[in-house]
């Protein structure tokens, strides 16, 4: 067993106790100075659950090699190794008989040196990908003045990369009141695609997951999860109409390029890491599982069936996270690409022709359900079975909006 101190820059949160041969969790103490992940209200179950999160996927190609190559033997000994380090906050482990501060491996500072890392012990590198979760292989450049995600996509011709740019599209041209991360993309010869977007932490702001938020203290069991959350950040500190605008502003245009992977990790807050006090909501990220890009037919889903696909948030289906929105028109409908842009923006991106054709169609169906949903119609699944309908979106359009 090791002992490391749990850090904020240079604040002890707690004794970490980690097994020195797997890098498995044993055990947590915290010091109770609430600067503790959480929101300061750690305990031992809810850092096991943190370090497991923030440990490198274990079925990632990156870590399968760095396994085979390095003198480490799981995600999470190479995180215990790499310090726990991380971009987006100032959490990081300390080692009880290493000497050093946060200024000596803040990457920040080193970013212009050896790649912006620092030799550890000559058989690894303090590495801020050492905590980089996700499906996608990722890595951060820190090459230049802003750290750089780069996330790459090889399935399903590097889809969910051309996703993360089509929702930067879609979100330039809502010119919304809430942030969003701009993604741009880069076609490689190997037939992936890369995504690319800048850091929206630095030295002085952090992130912290809506997952981080929920966990820090009991919620009633009289409200639901969407309403709990944003409870949580108005009694932290932030405005309440500001959290609610972000969160239906999300929701909608996750609903229409049917993002099924909105869970508590790919969202939250930001804050100020030496006051510790929030800052607002995090820009929205992370769009890549979207747009039907692990299962398509070979035919359009039916409106009944888009609305029967699993997601990944507060609920498991997206009717019931519509149930939460207030601000329904949020969302300006007529800001959003037609499908017939949507076809043409997939094929120009790699997208094969048959393939773009048929996510435009679903896509299609997802405006005329937003349409509906925006003008008082409820949008459930036991309605679509009742009364089932599939409209081709121009002859939809045509009848509707013209």
């Amino acid at each position: 067993m090791k002992e490391y101190i749990l850090m904020h820059k240079d604040d002890n949160c707690g004794v970490l106790i980690i097994d020195e041969e797997t890098g498995r969790f044993v055990d947590y103490k915290d010091l109770n100075a609430g600067i503790s992940p959480f929101l300061g209200n750690a305990d031992a179950k809810k850092i096991k659950r943190w370090w497991e999160l923030r440990a490198v996927p274990a079925n990632r190609d990156t870590i399968r090699a760095l396994i085979n190559s390095l003198d480490i033997t799981t995600n999470e000994d190479y995180l215990a190794k790499n310090l726990a380090l991380s971009v987006t906050d100032a959490y990081w482990i300390k080692p009880f008989d290493i000497d050093i501060k946060y200024e000596d491996i803040n990457f920040y500072k080193f970013q212009k040196y050896n790649n912006g890392k620092v030799s550890y012990h000559n058989d690894t590198s303090y590495s801020p990908d050492a905590s980089l979760g996700g499906q996608m292989e990722k890595y951060w450049d820190l090459s230049g003045s802003v750290p750089v995600l780069v996330k790459q996509a090889y399935k399903s011709f590097g889809q969910q990369a051309v996703n993360e740019k089509l929702a930067t599209i879609i979100h330039k041209r809502q010119n919304p009141d809430v942030t969003y991360t701009q993604y741009d993309i880069k076609q490689m010869e190997d037939g992936s695609v890369y995504s690319m977007c800048e850091a929206f932490t630095n030295q002085n702001i952090e992130y912290i997951s809506a997952y981080e938020v929920m966990e820090s203290e009991k919620t009633s069991n009289d409200i639901n999860d969407y309403e709990s959350y944003i409870r949580l950040c108005v009694k932290n500190g932030l405005d309440d109409e500001a959290v609610r605008r972000f969160m239906d502003y999300q929701t909608l245009t996750d609903f229409v390029i049917s993002n099924t992977d909105e869970h508590l990790m790919n969202f939250g807050v930001l804050r100020d890491s030496d006051t510790l006090s929030l800052i607002g909501t995090a820009p929205i990220f992370d769009s890549g599982n979207s747009m039907f890009y692990d299962d398509l037919k070979a035919k359009a889903f039916t409106r009944e069936e888009l609305l029967q696909r699993k997601v990944t948030s507060f609920y498991k289906s997206e009717e019931k996270i519509l149930k939460n929105v207030k601000f329904k028109n949020i969302v300006t409908f007529d800001l959003l690409p037609s499908p017939r842009e949507v076809a043409e923006f997939y094929k120009e991106n790699g997208i094969p022709e048959n393939r773009a054709e048929l996510i435009a169609e679903n896509y299609g169906n997802k405006l005329i359900l937003l349409h509906e949903f925006q003008h008082g119609k409820e949008i459930s699944m036991y309605h679509e079975s009742k009364n089932p309908v599939q409209y081709q979106y121009d002859d939809w359009y045509k009848e509707n909006l013209c």
